[in-house]
C-alpha cells in the first residue's frame, strides 16, 4: 500500500512494489521480434508521484506513488499498486532532475502480477504544478 505522510511529495512506493519492478527490470531482455517502439527506451525502477488531471491539467483525485519501469523521450511504463482510472496525468520524477514534471496521456492499462501497469505517452514538460508545490 502506498505510504503518505502529510504532503503529496511524501508519497513513496512500498518496498514490495519497488522489489517487484526491480525484478522486472533485471529480467528485461531485448525484444527478439519486431520492435514497435520508434524511440530507444531506458529500463529502470524510478519512484514517481502521479496525479490525475483534467483537460486543463487541474488536479483531480489523490496523488499516487508509482514506479517507472521503462522510459523514452515519448513515453513511459508505470507500475502501481492501486487501481487508477485517470486518462491524463502529471508525474513528478524523483531523479535524475529532482522535481521534473511531465504531463502524459494514458494509452493503455493492464494487470501486472499483483500490481497494475500503465502505458503513457509524454505530451509536455511542465515548469510547475500546483498540487506538487510545497
Amino acid at each position: 500500500m502506498p505510504t503518505t505522510l502529510e504532503h503529496p511529495l511524501s508519497l513513496w512506493p512500498s518496498s514490495a512494489l519497488m522489489a517487484f519492478v526491480q525484478r522486472q527490470v533485471f529480467r528485461d531482455t531485448p525484444n527478439a521480434g519486431m520492435e514497435r517502439r520508434t524511440e530507444p527506451r531506458l529500463v529502470l525502477g524510478m519512484p514517481v508521484i502521479v496525479h490525475g488531471v483534467d483537460e486543463r491539467i487541474s488536479p483531480i483525485g489523490e496523488p499516487q506513488a508509482m514506479v517507472i519501469r521503462d522510459f523514452s523521450r515519448k513515453g513511459t511504463g508505470l507500475v502501481h499498486e492501486l487501481p487508477f482510472e485517470h486518462r491524463r496525468i502529471v508525474m513528478r520524477l524523483s531523479y535524475p532532475e529532482e522535481g521534473t514534471l511531465l504531463a502524459a496521456e494514458v494509452r493503455w492499462s493492464k494487470p501486472l502480477g499483483p500490481f497494475y501497469q500503465l502505458g503513457c505517452e509524454i505530451v509536455a514538460k511542465l515548469k510547475s504544478f500546483p498540487a506538487f508545490e510545497v
